[in-house]
């Protein structure tokens, strides 16, 4: 009988002090493993150090990536409204009884467009909006019918955008010195910070946490020697995943330049040129990839190039060039997770141009946009929700200074795009800011000088929201930006002050558009609130209710929508057990850890938590505020799942108001060994057909470490998915017959991919063909060598420094 091995187990914080020699213990909680020394309890590692020192060396090569999702329930759009049994309403989540009466204006069967004023009912994307032009609608419901009751609840789906205002005005900078390229952005522990050049000393930071209070202001990144002056032509940004803030700046002395400081404002890389050499560094851009590696984008004179940096500040791989004609005005980028690609946008000869890079550096995929002619601008984001790079570039349309504005959507892979032109004269555009399912931005004209104003729109369809605000009437272009609390601001240089340039921080205050739904049962002879969720009672008993929606918006380019209601009668009674299930969550690739956290109220219920790292196949229970590790991290579908539970005769019961769920996952990137092959042949192989395909026998091996060849099949399987340098070469002895031919190929999969060499000769000597390609290949893909013999009887001689199979993985 076979006994099993049993290991001492329990937490770490119970750990013993001391175990019999050579006595296992492992912690449940952190997945530990200890060995007894008789004397105490040492890791395992300690007692091995062929294991400590292959620890050791993965650790050094690791680094945690992670991804924050946070649902309010705002939106339907992470619901999996088929496997949510629960209600979803107005910002909630909570059970509900079985809907009497249900509407999602597929149709328009109860739609009452008598009395309705002002609303249009859009069939296909099921809603109802405001008309165009209309601020203030009202939709009216036909009757309809339910069982005799006085008790009803409403659960109704809207959708409220807000547009914004020019709130208030105050200094950033202090007087004396000279300030320029101002910033504004968040880091990973959701500080604020506000940022800008201050000429010959150095980046003057001001960094506030979300309550308010100040962290630290001081220069960060101090300039040495005299050529830190004007002019800056830009700067940019990107946090880390160690919160460390990298800061890039074109200067036409300094010839570019990077820096980066911890999250507590000291220096961790002082200022390093990322290029010398002849021209003026007119851009720059950084993005950050999940493997915590930082993209510096560039332009120089007629080139425009790019570097990449580990976290640690060194070099992973030096001056990589995209483009060598023409000067690139305008860099910006962003970083694709789903397909761990970074795309790089650049005005170019005044084409608005899209360039894709995979990890590996490759430029994949280009596109060339709009000609928008003189001094445009450009910003491109990609949207996490819609799958999609969101871009916005000015476009110069006549000889009088008049110019408008394109929005454009980019497929991430095809780059496939819809666009949309916007009618106003904005010669310059700022960043694109996102906030929910709309963006903004600050546009400038040059038929209005010193007029700048702050424009929204839908980033779904590219329709404009608001483009009316006005932001300011000084001349300085605006910096927009989000606050750790959700504020829109923006950093401008101004001239109001002094002579010296100076900075104002602008704030901006929201004004919602409403959806308010009343409900009568009596005809319209008394109308009674209806707060989604909430239980109404009406005097007397009726089988017909009607319903109204008020949809009033403080603007005539910004609308509420109302996406469809159910009425629930009578009052919720006995145990209830209803769930919430998400649909793909926004996460890290794959996924090996997540942690749940939770805004909810239990009443007299409860809420399990579940959550799948493969699209709901398999469910594991989490417990809120503990990291959970899944059993399989190589998944990469990432959703949450929530079981209600209100008990009978509860009064109130159990509801979720929104969740945050970080995800995380391990990467290690130690060196590899790849594929390196060498196949040659034991004995010479004769070519029986003419005009036919034949495989060509290879069975023996000099080089094969991965053990990837197969030499019963004379074919390489590979283990990795990477690319390949294949190399194929065979000698044909001296043929008989004239004229005669061979062809080589590879093939993958079974399939040809590249004729290597074809040769046709008229003589009776012997000949040697061969080639190389570069191809792609999967984990399982199969090569092979085949050759076309043009005549009957031809042999292929088994002589390894003619005939042979090299594989060899570039990466």
């Amino acid at each position: 009988m076979t006994l099993p091995i049993k290991l001492k187990r329990g937490l770490k914080a119970n750990l013993p002090f001391a175990a019999s020699a050579g006595e296992p213990l492992f912690t449940t909680d952190t997945h530990e493993l200890f060995v007894g020394t008789g004397e105490s309890v040492v890791p395992i590692t300690a007692s091995d150090p062929a294991l400590a020192n292959r620890v050791e060396e993965l650790e050094m090569h690791r680094s945690t990536v992670s991804s924050t999702f946070s649902e309010e329930f705002d939106t339907l759009t992470y619901v999996d409204s088929e496997k949510t049994t629960a209600g979803v309403v107005q910002g909630r989540v909570t059970p509900t009884v079985t809907p009497d009466f249900t509407e999602d204006f597929s149709t328009t069967n109860y739609f009452d467009d008598v009395n309705s004023m002002g609303v249009t009912v859009d069939t296909t994307n099921r809603l109802i909006r405001n008309s165009s032009g209309i601020k203030n609608g009202i939709f009216y419901s036909k009757p309809i019918t339910i069982p005799s009751t006085n008790k009803v609840t409403i659960n109704a789906v809207v959708n409220e955008p807000s547009t914004y205002a020019f709130s208030e005005a105050t200094r950033f900078s202090y007087s004396g010195s000279i300030f320029s390229q101002p910033m504004g952005f968040t880091d990973r522990t959701n500080r604020t910070w506000k940022v800008a050049l201050v000429n010959g000393t150095g980046i003057h930071a001001r960094v506030t946490n979300p309550d308010g209070s100040l962290s630290f202001e001081r220069t960060i990144l101090p300039f040495t020697g005299t050529t830190h002056t004007l002019p800056f032509q830009s700067i940019d940004y990107v946090v880390d995943y160690n919160n460390r803030v990298w800061f890039s700046i074109s200067h036409s002395s300094l010839d570019g330049a990077v820096g980066v400081v911890n999250s507590d404002g000291s220096t961790f890389r002082d200022w390093y040129s990322i290029y010398l050499g002849a021209g003026t560094v007119i851009a720059t851009s950084l993005t950050l990839d999940n493997q915590n590696r930082v993209w510096v984008f560039h332009s120089v004179s007629s080139y425009t190039r790019f570097h990449v940096f580990n976290s640690d500040g060194l070099l992973v791989t030096d001056l990589i060039n995209i483009l060598s004609t023409g000067p690139t005005d305008y860099l910006c980028s962003t970083y694709d997770p789903v397909r761990n690609q970074v795309a790089l946008g650049m005005v170019n000869g005044n084409y608005f141009k899209v360039f894709l890079f995979d990890s590996s550096f490759r430029n994949v995929r280009n596109i060339q946009l709009a000609h928008g002619g003189k001094d445009i601008s450009i910003d491109m984001m990609y949207d996490p929700a819609l799958d999609k790079y969101i871009a916005i570039q000015t476009i110069y349309t006549g000889s009088t200074n008049s110019y408008t504005v394109k929005l454009y959507s980019l497929h991430p892979e095809t780059l496939v795009q819809s666009t949309s032109a916007i009618n106003i004269n904005a010669n310059w555009v700022s960043r694109l800011i996102a906030d929910g399912p709309n963006y903004h931005f600050v546009y400038s004209s040059y038929a209005e000088l010193n007029k700048y104003y702050l424009a929204t729109f839908k980033a779904s369809n590219l329709s404009i929201i608001d483009t009316s605000v006005t932001v300011s009437a000084f001349a300085g272009k605006h910096f927009p930006f989000k606050d750790s609390n959700g504020v829109l601001r923006t950093l401008s240089l101004t001239s109001r002050y002094d002579t010296n340039q100076a900075i104002d921080e602008y704030t901006f205050g929201a004004s919602k558009s409403t959806v308010t739904l009343e409900v009568t049962n009596n005809n319209g002879l008394e109308w009674l609130n209806a707060i989604p969720g909430e239980e109404i009672t009406f005097p007397t008993l009726s089988s017909s209710l009607l319903l109204r929606a008020r949809l009033d918006s403080p603007t005539i380019n910004l609308t509420p929508e109302l996406y469809g209601y159910r009425i629930v009668t009578g009052t919720l009674s006995g145990e209830v057990i209803q769930e919430f299930v998400s649909t793909k969550l926004p996460s890290v690739s794959p996924i090996a850890h997540a942690s749940l956290t939770a805004d909810q109220t239990l009443q007299e219920g409860s809420i399990d938590w579940y959550l799948s790292n493969d699209g709901g196949a398999t469910w594991e229970s989490a417990v809120l505020g503990r990291k959970h590790s899944f059993k399989n991290p190589l998944y990469a579908d990432l959703r949450v799942k929530a079981v209600i539970t209100s008990p009978s005769g509860s009064v109130k019961s159990p509801a979720i108001s929104g969740y945050t769920l970080t995800s995380s996952n391990l990467l290690l990137n130690p060196a590899k060994t790849g594929t390196s092959l060498t196949a040659t042949m034991s004995a010479d192989q004769i070519l029986n057909a003419a005009d036919t395909f034949t495989k060509i026998n290879f069975n023996t091996t000099t080089h094969d470490a991965l053990q990837e060849f197969d030499k019963n099949q004379s074919r390489f399987v590979a283990k990795a998915l990477g690319d390949y340098l294949i190399v194929g070469s065979a000698r044909i002895k001296s043929p008989t017959t004239s004229p005669n031919g061979l062809q080589l190929e590879v093939r993958i999969n079974g399939e040809l991919h590249k004729v290597l060499s074809s040769i046709v000769s008229y003589s009776n000597h012997s000949w040697c063909l061969n080639g190389s390609s570069i191809v792609q290949l999967k984990p399982g893909d199969y090569v092979e060598l085949f050759g076309y013999s043009f005549f009957a009887n031809s042999v292929i001689e088994a002589l390894p420094a003619y005939t042979y199979f090299q594989i060899k993985q570039l990466w």
